[in-house]
């Protein structure tokens, strides 16, 4: 739950005060569109306050009539949080009430309705980010996708941490000027995401936190081995068979069973972060093209896809900024 009182009124993004220039203020600022004009063309005083940080954006939106507002699926993750009356979010037929207790988590289309005195505050973080912050914490490629539960339970310790850190994320979007800004906001921006995925319900979140692979039958071992030793020549699941000593059925039923995932699967993840690695610690010949090739990628465009949806940025931006950085130390 959001601490009450904290500092939102700076960064105006607009304050209008008739139903038209709310339409437009909405359409032009958060692509989003009514879904009815509320009846009557009294004045109204409606507002939305922007805090921009270095990856994502926060939103304070205030409208005080009620309303319903339909937003398109979007290429970030939209994350509310209540901060006062009552309002709900519609995804695909279901609603999710906003409250003290739970928040709505949404990258489809989605319908917000907003009671006079609903007001909420909105993290807006782009997919990729939210990718290359997870790829980071599991030490692997993220190769499932990244799929959230539309509830954002606040009322575990997780979440209360998450709370707290959004708290002074605000505090210092609002407050912190200078170059330390820039530092500052940064630094708690990463904690803000890391403790959204601690605290949220995705197809990774099993994997998070997690050491060491659970014990399994010897003949995924055996495949996991064989796949280890051979992650840069090609591999297929009859080989892999052979290796393990059991049929391709059986094979891809134990794996499944045990780890969650496919042979092929565990293959790609290995090869991936291999070129991660690659890409981290390159000799002067090196470019993403031989990287691609060294790590049993023969169609670069299909490695650039899968690097870029398993880490969340180019494999070209990782080879680049780790130059960077190599010429400005020397």
């Amino acid at each position: 739950m959001l601490v009450p009182g904290i500092p939102l009124d700076a960064h105006p993004a607009f304050r209008v005060s008739t139903l038209d220039a709310l339409e437009e203020a909405v359409g032009t600022h958060l692509g989003a569109q009514f879904v009815q004009l509320p009846a009557g063309a009294r004045a109204i005083d409606a507002y939305a306050n922007n805090f921009k940080l270095p990856n994502s954006r926060l939103w304070f939106c205030s409208y005080g009539i009620p309303l319903a507002l339909k937003f398109p699926e979007a290429d970030h993750i939209r994350v509310q949080f209540h901060y006062s009356g009552i309002g709900a979010t519609w995804i695909g037929g279901s609603l999710f009430p906003i409250n003290p207790r739970q928040g709505c988590i949404s990258t489809t289309e989605a319908e917000i309705d907003f009671s006079p005195a609903f007001e909420q505050i909105v993290w807006r973080i782009p997919k990729d980010v939210m990718v290359r912050k997870l790829a980071g914490m599991m030490d692997c490629a993220v190769t499932s996708g990244l799929d959230f539960d539309p509830v954002l339970d606040l009322a575990t310790p997780q979440a209360a941490t998450m709370s707290r850190i959004l708290d002074c994320l605000l505090h210092a979007a609002d407050t912190v000027t200078g170059e330390a800004a820039d530092v500052v906001l940064s630094e708690l921006e990463q904690a803000m995401i890391a403790s959204f995925l601690a605290a949220s319900n995705h197809d990774c979140r099993d994997r998070l936190g997690k050491k060491a692979p659970a014990a399994a039958p010897r003949q995924v071992r055996r495949a996991e081995e064989f796949i280890a030793a051979n992650w840069n020549q090609p591999l297929s699941i009859e080989d892999l068979a052979v290796e393990a000593g059991c049929s391709v059925r059986s094979l891809f039923r134990t794996f499944r069973q045990s780890r969650g995932y496919t042979p092929l699967e565990f293959a790609r993840r290995l090869r991936l972060g291999n070129a991660r690695r690659m890409l981290q610690n390159p000799d002067q010949s090196t470019t993403v093209t031989s990287v691609a090739f060294a790590c049993g990628f023969n169609d670069l465009g299909r490695f650039s896809k899968d690097f870029t949806q398993a880490f969340g940025e180019l494999p070209s931006l990782v080879l680049n900024r780790t130059r960077g950085a190599a010429v400005q130390a020397a």
